[in-house]
C-alpha cells in the first residue's frame, strides 16, 4: 500500500478552473488507485465551507486539517519549515503537493505538481506590484523546492522546458505527465443543461464560445478587436464568454460592445458541455498556455477549436484544431468567420476532436504520478 498525504488548497476544487481542476481531478483520481491510501491536508475553514459542495469523492477521504488560513500555513512551512507531513499522519510515505507548494517532511519523500513558469515569462502578464509579489513569493518557493523535493511533474514538454529554463537545478527531477480531460464532457449534455443554455438566450442562436475569459494571458485584445469585425460580417453570432478568471478592465471593454457578447462567468461542468457541444466555434487565442484543458474539453464534445499555436497548444491540439498566431488577428478573424459559416470547413476538426482528446485520460495520469511515487518510497 503506498500512503499519499495531498495536499490541496481546498478553495479551488469547486467552481474550479485550471490548477484548481487538475489538483481536484488527478488527487480524486488517484486516490480510486489499486494500493493507494490517499489521505487529503487543508485548511480547516475551507473544509468546512467548501467540502460538503464538493461531494462524495471528497467526504468520504479521511483529511487531516490545519487552523491558520492557507497562505499563513504555507508560510510557516517556508520560513520555519514545520511542522512536517508525518506530525499529520506518521505513516505517510509520499507528501504530495497538487499545485506550487511546499510541505517539509522528515522521512517521507516530496513530490510537487508544476503547472506552468507563466509567472517567470516576460509578456505573459501584465506588470506591477501584484507580479513582482508573485516573481518574489515564487523565487523563494523554488529556491526551497530545488534543496528539499524529490521529484516534479508537469503537464507538457513545453511546460518541462521553461521550468527548466528557469530552474535548472530542477531539470533531472521533472517529468511529464499530461492532463486528462473530465469524462462527463465526452457524454451528452443534460436536457437540464441544455435548458441553462437556452436561459442565456441561444436556443436556436449561433455562438461563438470563448472558454478561457478575457485577460492580457488569454490575449483579449485580439479578441475585443476582433469581434466587432466578425460581429458585423455575421450579426446573428453572438459571443459567450465563461471563466471566473477575467479582468474587469477587458469585462468593461467588452460590455461596451453591446449585446453581441454574452458574459455568464463560470459555468458548472454540465452547462459547459452543453455550451461546447453547441457553439458554431470554440476559440481559445490564449498567449500563453502550460497545457489548455479547455482545448481538450471541446475537442471531446466534438466542437471545432481555433486556437494559438504558441506554448504548449500544439502539443494538446496535435491536428485536431486550426491553430494561428497568437498575433494575427486578421487570421483568427477569417478563421472564426469560416468555420462558424463553413459545414465543410469544420467537419475535419468535429471529427478529429473526440478521437484525439480520448488519448488523455485522468486516470491513465493518476496511473502515471502513482508510478512515479512508488519509484521513489
Amino acid at each position: 500500500m503506498l500512503n499519499i498525504l495531498a495536499y490541496v488548497h481546498l478553495r479551488r476544487i469547486v467552481r474550479s478552473t485550471g490548477a484548481g481542476r487538475v489538483a481536484r481531478c488527478l488527487t480524486e483520481h488517484l486516490s480510486r488507485s489499486p494500493g493507494v491510501d490517499l489521505r487529503v491536508l487543508g485548511d480547516s475553514a475551507d473544509y468546512h465551507r467548501i467540502v460538503a459542495e464538493a461531494g462524495p469523492s471528497w467526504t468520504n477521504l479521511p483529511h487531516y486539517l490545519f487552523a491558520r488560513d492557507t497562505s499563513a500555513q504555507q508560510a510557516r512551512w517556508l520560513f520555519l519549515a514545520r511542522p512536517h507531513a508525518e506530525t499529520f499522519w506518521p505513516d505517510t510515505q509520499v507528501m504530495f503537493c497538487t499545485t506550487e507548494s511546499y510541505v517539509p517532511v522528515k522521512r517521507s519523500r516530496l513530490v510537487v505538481l508544476l503547472n506552468d513558469a507563466a509567472h517567470l515569462e516576460n509578456g505573459v502578464h501584465r506588470g506591477g506590484a501584484a507580479l513582482w509579489k508573485q516573481r518574489l513569493k515564487w523565487s523563494y518557493l523554488y529556491r526551497i523546492l530545488e534543496r528539499k523535493a524529490d521529484a516534479f511533474h508537469t503537464s507538457s514538454r513545453f511546460a518541462a522546458e521553461r521550468i527548466a529554463h528557469f530552474r535548472p537545478g530542477l531539470r533531472t527531477r521533472l517529468h511529464v505527465v499530461a492532463h486528462g480531460v473530465t469524462p462527463c464532457f465526452f457524454e451528452p449534455p443534460s436536457a437540464e443543461a441544455r435548458a441553462a443554455v437556452g436561459a442565456l438566450g441561444l436556443q436556436d442562436r449561433a455562438f461563438v464560445l470563448l472558454p478561457c475569459g478575457l485577460d492580457h494571458r488569454k490575449n483579449a485584445d485580439l479578441v475585443l478587436d476582433a469581434w466587432p469585425r466578425i460581429h458585423r460580417d455575421l450579426p446573428h453570432l453572438k459571443l459567450i464568454v465563461t471563466s471566473n478568471a477575467s479582468d474587469p478592465a477587458y469585462l468593461r471593454r467588452a460590455r461596451q460592445l453591446g449585446s453581441s457578447i454574452v458574459i455568464p462567468g463560470h459555468v458548472d461542468d454540465d452547462v459547459m458541455c452543453a455550451l461546447y457541444h453547441g457553439a458554431a466555434v470554440v476559440w481559445f487565442p490564449s498567449r500563453y498556455e502550460g497545457f489548455g484543458l479547455p482545448v481538450l474539453e471541446a475537442m471531446a464534445c466534438g466542437a471545432p477549436v481555433v486556437a494559438s499555436n504558441c506554448a504548449a497548444l500544439p502539443e494538446v491540439a496535435g491536428d485536431a484544431a486550426m491553430l494561428l498566431s497568437a498575433d494575427d488577428r486578421d487570421a483568427h478573424i477569417e478563421a472564426v468567420r469560416s468555420i462558424a459559416t463553413d459545414a465543410q470547413a469544420a467537419a475535419p476538426y468535429r471529427q478529429r476532436g473526440p478521437a484525439r482528446a480520448r488519448q488523455f485520460t485522468w486516470t491513465r495520469a493518476a496511473g502515471e504520478v502513482k508510478t512515479l511515487m512508488e519509484q521513489l518510497a
